[in-house]
């Protein structure tokens, strides 16, 4: 996987078309709006960075908390390498001038080398919507993808799959292009709902068919189990911060202040408000007066999708059904994607995918006619549809062919092993949750576990009271099973001195246990021998049961070997003599 990365890396520098150097070119002399206006394209970056935090609560609100860890560095990640990748090459590919094959090609924008401060205030906030279709990803795959993976395939969003798209649909932005072929065409996508999120969506479907999904979210006969997120407080804020941070998203995409910017905020609150609105009533019908928390989560982000696209150019009653039907559509459309068997853990396919295209296609039939190419609602539409057909047709395909190869390389999913105790503990060291007692449990219940393990306690862990727990059940039922042992030795051993009293007592000889010259057991034809009761036996010397001209005779036969019979004389308890032919044994 280093190998990898560090190929992709030098191939960020090659596609460059320099050296890693960083040249001076000429100045540029363009601007993107004069004087101060930049400043509110910088505000709006800062307001989608703010979408980032968002995206990591509302995610690892949604996963299982022995992922959360996992899933919150995935989030820092794709950042992290998306702000370098798209600075290398990315920016240079979506908004340089016309190469000629389809892309743009600058050279002063590879690396930021030589831009105007209006450019470096457009290249900050065009980086931040180019991390936020690579985060989608994140959640999608969650719980089973490799974090290393995770960061080529963000790499690879950042420096070619995201910037080639965005240079067709917005390729124009700073100079005229001829390769900006949708643009040109007349397509609408004012803020991204296809090159942004339906980008990171289809990326996401490619990942989650490849993958496969989480052990358990399937039933043998294929019907969708839900798996419920460790923190909907989280996923709840998450999705409040992601509402905050669109304002700047949408409003920050007219690239310079103007009264434009006071509607399009207005349009994007209404359809988040009518979005959430419809999934929790949908919710509600669904489930029987139940709502799960994330159904009006999954609305609002739908509704927001939707709006995105045509933000600038409905009215409000345009906003608010587009931000209904982005809603349900986005809560359908996760429910098509699990009846299809495909697992995505936090519903980004539908909520990104599938809204963004009702988004794209609703705008050409709530957007007033004169906004549109040649007032033609139906050629709107047509240019629509073919905008989102293409964004499925170059995101899906090459994502699917890089997640394959990378799998037949070495397996992008961890193990089946490394599931069941979590990412945070298989790839981060940490045991944040419930992973390392579900993974005692599990081997307790199969009899894979001694009695004598005991989980380790990670102070300030959420598990760390159940872990003690844990263990002082453990320790009640080690005790538990040792006393059982130790009755169960006592009844066996008591069993077996019962049958060899038995024995001893149904032999016609007498038999008699002699240690340190004291009979110490004995069987009742010995004692009949003698004429005294066993319990009186017990504990006498031998030689007090012996006449005494046998004294000699004793000695040997108890130091003898086996085989030999001697002849002695016992004395009953009457003071009569009895011979007997005697044998020992040691």
């Amino acid at each position: 996987m280093r190998r990898i990365v560090s190929i992709l890396v030098f191939l960020l520098f090659l596609a460059s078309g320099v050296a890693p150097a960083f040249a001076t070119a000429a100045n540029a002399s363009f601007s993107v709006a004069g004087g101060d206006v930049y400043v509110w394209v910088l505000i709006s970056a800062g307001l989608v960075l703010f979408m980032q935090i968002g995206f990591l609560l509302l995610e690892a609100g949604l996963v299982r908390s022995k992922n959360s860890i996992n899933v919150a560095q995935k989030n820092l990640l794709d950042l992290l390498l998306s702000i370098v990748a798209f600075a290398a090459v990315g920016f240079m590919f979506a908004f340089g001038r016309d190469s000629g094959y389809g892309f743009g090609h600058e050279e002063r924008f590879a690396f930021l080398r030589d831009l105007t401060p209006s450019e470096h205030a457009f290249f900050a906030f065009q980086v931040m919507f180019c991390g936020t279709a690579a985060t989608i990803v994140s959640g999608a795959a969650a719980e089973r993808l490799r974090l290393a993976v995770y960061g080529m395939v963000s790499l690879l969003i950042a420096a070619f799959i995201y910037p080639i798209f965005t240079h067709w649909a917005w390729g124009n932005a700073l100079h005229p292009s001829d390769s900006a072929f949708l643009a040109n065409l007349g397509f609408i996508d004012f803020a991204g709902s296809t090159v942004v999120h339906s980008t990171g969506a289809w990326i996401s479907l490619a990942a989650c068919i490849v993958l496969g999904p989480r052990i358990g979210r399937f039933r043998p006969d294929g019907t969708p189990q839900r798996i419920q997120g460790h923190s909907a407080v989280l996923a709840t804020a998450g999705a409040m911060i992601i509402f905050v941070g669109w304002i700047g998203f949408n409003g920050g995409s007219t690239i310079e202040a103007t009264p434009a910017i006071a509607a399009i905020i207005a349009n994007t609150v209404l359809a988040a408000g009518c979005g959430g609105t419809a999934g929790y009533v949908y919710g509600m019908w669904k489930d029987d007066g139940v709502t799960r928390p994330e159904m009006p989560i999954c609305g609002l982000i739908g509704g927001l999708v939707a709006v995105t696209a045509g933000c600038h150019i409905l009215d409000g009653l345009g906003a608010m059904t587009l931000g209904v039907v982005g809603g349900l559509i986005a809560i359908v459309g996760n429910d098509i994607v699990a009846r299809c068997r495909v697992d995505d853990a936090v519903g980004a396919i539908g909520c990104h995918g599938f809204a963004g295209i009702a988004g794209t296609l609703g705008l050409a039939l709530l957007a007033p006619a004169d906004t549109l190419v040649d007032g033609d609602r139906l050629t709107q539409f047509g240019i629509q549809a073919a905008g989102a057909g293409v964004n499925f047709l170059w995101t899906f395909p090459i994502a699917y062919g890089f997640f394959k190869l990378a799998d037949r390389l070495e397996p992008i999913r961890v193990s089946a092993a490394e599931e069941e105790r979590g990412l945070n503990q298989s790839e981060h060291g940490a045991s944040l949750g419930t992973g390392g007692l579900e993974t005692a449990l599990s081997a307790y219940i199969s009899g894979r576990i001694d009695l004598d393990h005991r989980l380790p306690v990670e102070t300030g862990d959420e598990a760390e009271r159940v872990t003690r727990l844990f263990n002082a059940f453990l320790d009640e039922i080690e005790n538990s099973e040792m006393a059982r042992r130790d009755n169960e030795t006592l009844r066996r051993t008591t069993q077996e001195a019962e049958r060899l009293t038995a024995i001893g007592d149904a032999a016609f000889e007498g038999l008699a246990v002699v240690v340190d010259g004291r009979v110490v057991d004995m069987n009742a034809a010995f004692a009949r021998l003698v004429d005294e009761p066993a319990a009186k036996l017990r504990e006498t010397p031998i030689a007090n049961l012996v006449d005494g001209g046998n004294t000699a005779t004793l000695a040997e036969l108890l130091g003898g070997d086996e085989t030999r019979a001697y002849e002695i004389v016992l004395k009953r308890s009457c003071g009569g003599l009895i011979p007997v032919e005697a044998r020992s044994r040691a």
